[in-house]
């Protein structure tokens, strides 16, 4: 019997999914599936329970370049945890804990 190696390059070329797409002021931003976010991230976020600062960190990694343009925006800190959500829920997996349901 021959096995076949667990090709993760295919893997990961196969499940790439549609960027997040979302607007501000404006203006159109794009950030890549959360769960395609490269794994060092991990080592400054705490995934399991993510902070202010972790979502933040988890942001500016997905805007990249466009970090410091969408940083000189205002945004109310509850807009940042509904941007935050929606990002998690286009990857349908989410990142951390999401929010209790209603019937929680």
């Amino acid at each position: 019997m021959t096995t076949t190696a667990f090709d993760l390059d295919v893997w990961v070329k196969e499940a790439r999914r549609e960027p997040f797409r979302f607007t501000v002021s404006g203006r159109l931003f794009e950030m890549p599936a959360a769960g395609e976010l490269d794994k060092s991230v991990l080592t400054s976020v705490n995934i399991d329970n993510p902070s202010a600062r972790d979502i933040e960190t988890l942001l500016k990694a997905g805007l990249g370049e466009a970090w410091p343009v969408f940083n000189e925006i205002p945004i109310p800190l509850a807009a940042l945890g509904e941007l935050f959500r929606r990002w998690q829920a286009h990857e349908g997996v989410p990142l951390g804990e999401s929010s209790a349901s209603a019937d929680s």
